[in-house]
């Protein structure tokens, strides 16, 4: 069974308060912004949206966090980021605007990292969708770069349908939809579209 540990490191946190919408507290705010607009000639938006406190949006703040993902005794996958929002009333949507690192093991060796510039992690599909210049590598020396990548946790498969860039020691491979274990080791390309032979000497980090 897949235990999660979740240690998350805060420098600054920040918990909103909420207070439930219900028909005169929507006939209050509707007025106030009628008023809001009424009140200036110019229509200054600045002023109407004095009137809302961002606190109440339900989302919790971290500057730093860490998910440990355990599969008996032995750690699966490490994931980190620099900020991390969690949205409370969306079944614990949690976002990493800042981009997340994840470091894939086996047993006690690192066999794979996986970066990206956003991440959203669905804890009820136990689904986490990378994207803005993702980027994989494995321990053969095989790099994969991408828009966007799902990795679905339950299946232990990452997976995409936009284009992709897997250069390994000898070629660069492009081509169009990918899947592979979740740890890069095994791999189909849905459709090739082209082989480049390359000399790569770049170490696995």
């Amino acid at each position: 069974m897949l235990k999660i540990h979740r240690f998350i490191l805060t420098k600054t946190q920040k918990k909103s308060s909420f207070i439930p919408l219900n028909w005169n507290n929507l006939f209050f705010v509707m007025s106030m912004i009628w008023m809001a607009f009424t009140a200036c000639k110019e229509n200054d938006i600045t002023q109407v949206k004095a009137l809302f406190d961002e606190t109440q949006a339900q989302i919790e703040k971290a500057d730093s966090a860490t998910f440990t993902y355990k599969e008996g005794a032995y750690i699966r996958a490490v994931v980190t980021g620099k900020t991390i929002h969690r949205y409370v009333n969306a079944q614990n949507k949690i976002v990493f605007p800042d981009g997340l690192l994840v470091k894939f093991y086996q047993e006690l060796n690192l066999i794979s990292v996986l970066k990206a510039n956003y991440a959203e992690n669905d804890d009820a599909k136990q689904m986490i969708i990378v994207s803005g210049d993702v980027y994989m590598e494995n321990h053969k020396h095989e790099i994969l770069q991408t828009p966007s990548l799902t990795w679905n946790m339950q299946t232990k498969k990452v997976y995409t349908d936009q284009a992709i860039k897997i250069k390994t020691p000898d070629h660069i491979i492009s081509g169009i939809g990918f899947n592979a274990d979740e740890d890069f080791s095994n791999y189909t390309i849905h459709r090739v579209t082209g082989i480049v032979s390359v000399s790569n000497s770049n170490d696995f980090k």
